[in-house]
C-alpha cells in the first residue's frame, strides 16, 4: 500500500466513525462467553459478539469490554466501543455479515498509554529507529493505534501506526517488525539545494503541465529506503530523492498520462509503441541529466508502455510512456534494493 497517500483519509475515516453512534439492539440472551463483554445498552447475536471480542483479546488481552453502538445499516457494520482494562481504549470494528467475519479492527490509544500496552523491547526498537531519522523535524506523536485488517489486499495488515502533526511510524508486525515513517516539511525548512534539484528535475522530465511542489516528506523505511520526496497535494507530480547520497531516484508527472480509459490504454499499447532504438533515443537525455547515467550498450525491454534499460554491472532504468511516446516517468532501480 502506499501508506504516505493514505494518511489523510485514515484519520478522516476514523473520525467519522468516531461521530457516529448508532444504535443496534437485538433482543436475544448472551451465553456465558460474551456476558462481560456486553454493554447494558448494545446487544447483539451472541455469535457476532463473540468473534469481535475474540479480536479484541487478541490484540490487547483478556479485559472488560464495552460495545457502545453498533451501524449494521450496510453489509459491513461499524461497530465501536471501548476497553475497560487498566488502559483504556476507544475501538472501531468493522464486521463483514456476508461473510461472517471480523474485517478489520482498530485499537486507539493515548501517548501516555504506550509503556502500558507495548513491549520494551519493541519500544527500544522504535527509539533506536527514531534516532536514525534525524533532520530538523524530530518526530513527535501525541496518539497511536494498534490495527489488524488481515483480509486486506495492501500491506501492513497487522500493525502499530503512531501519529504526530504531518507525521506517521508504521510498525509492521508480520514483518519482523520494520519500521517505516514519514515527517512532512515545510519547503522553506528544506536546503534549497534539494528545492532547485526537485524543481529542475521535473522540469527535465518534459510533461508541459506541472503542478507545484507544496511540500516534502523525509521518508524511512527499514534499512532499504531513506529518501526525501517532494510531491503536490495531489501527488501528481512527485521527485525522490536519497537522503543521505543526494541522488534522485525517481521523477514522476501523471499528467503526461493522456490515454481515455483501459480499453484505450490497452489499444494505444498492444504492440510497442516505440522501437528500442527509438525508446533509447528518447530516454538517452533525459537519463543523462536526471541520473548521471549514458545509454549507450543497454539493452530495452518492453511491456505495455513501460520500458526497462538494462545492462550488466550497471543500474537499470524503468520507465513508462504515454500515446505521443513521451516519458512521464523515469526511475533508478538500485542493485541491492536500498534507495538512500
Amino acid at each position: 500500500m502506499k501508506k504516505w497517500g493514505l494518511i489523510a483519509a485514515s484519520a478522516a475515516a476514523i473520525s467519522l466513525l468516531l461521530s457516529a453512534a448508532p444504535i443496534y439492539a437485538v433482543d436475544q440472551p448472551a451465553n456465558d462467553e460474551t456476558q462481560n463483554a456486553q454493554s447494558p445498552s448494545v446487544k447483539m447475536d451472541p455469535t457476532v459478539q463473540l468473534r469481535l471480542t475474540e479480536v479484541l483479546y487478541k490484540l490487547a488481552g483478556k479485559q472488560a469490554i464495552e460495545f457502545t453502538s453498533v451501524d449494521s445499516s450496510h453489509e459491513d457494520w461499524e461497530v465501536n466501543g471501548i476497553l475497560g482494562g487498566k488502559t483504556k481504549g476507544e475501538f472501531i470494528q468493522r464486521y463483514n455479515s456476508a461473510k461472517g467475519r471480523v474485517e478489520s479492527t482498530i485499537i486507539i490509544y493515548k501517548q501516555n498509554d504506550l509503556d502500558n500496552v507495548m513491549d520494551a523491547a519493541l519500544r527500544g526498537k522504535m527509539s533506536s529507529f527514531i534516532k536514525t531519522f534525524g533532520g530538523s523535524q524530530p518526530f513527535q506523536s501525541d496518539r497511536f493505534w494498534r490495527v489488524y485488517s488481515p483480509y486486506q489486499d495492501n500491506i501492513p495488515r497487522n500493525y502499530w501506526v503512531f501519529w504526530g502533526i504531518d507525521q506517521s511510524l508504521y510498525i509492521d508486525l508480520d514483518n519482523n517488525n520494520n519500521i517505516s515513517a514519514s515527517v512532512a516539511y515545510p519547503l522553506k525548512k528544506v536546503p534549497a539545494q534539494l528545492n532547485n534539484t526537485a524543481n529542475r528535475s521535473i522540469k527535465t522530465l518534459g510533461i508541459s503541465i506541472i503542478k507545484p511542489f507544496n511540500n516534502v516528506q523525509r521518508q524511512k523505511d527499514g534499512d532499504k529506503e531513506f529518501v526525501w520526496k517532494y510531491q503536490d497535494n495531489d501527488d501528481v507530480n512527485h521527485v525522490i530523492i536519497g537522503v543521505q547520497s543526494g541522488k534522485v531516484w525517481e521523477v514522476e508527472n501523471l499528467s503526461g498520462m493522456d490515454w481515455a480509459n483501459d480499453q484505450d490504454f490497452a489499444k494505444t499499447f498492444a504492440k510497442p509503441k516505440l522501437s528500442k532504438a527509438q525508446a533509447i533515443s528518447a530516454a538517452k537525455p533525459k537519463v543523462k541529466s536526471l541520473f548521471g547515467i549514458n545509454l549507450d550498450g543497454y539493452s530495452v525491454q518492453i511491456k505495455q508502455n513501460e520500458y526497462t534499460f538494462s545492462k550488466k554491472g550497471a543500474l537499470s532504468i524503468a520507465g513508462k510512456i504515454n500515446k505521443q511516446g513521451k516519458f512521464y516517468s523515469l526511475q533508478l532501480i538500485p542493485a541491492n534494493g536500498v534507495r538512500n
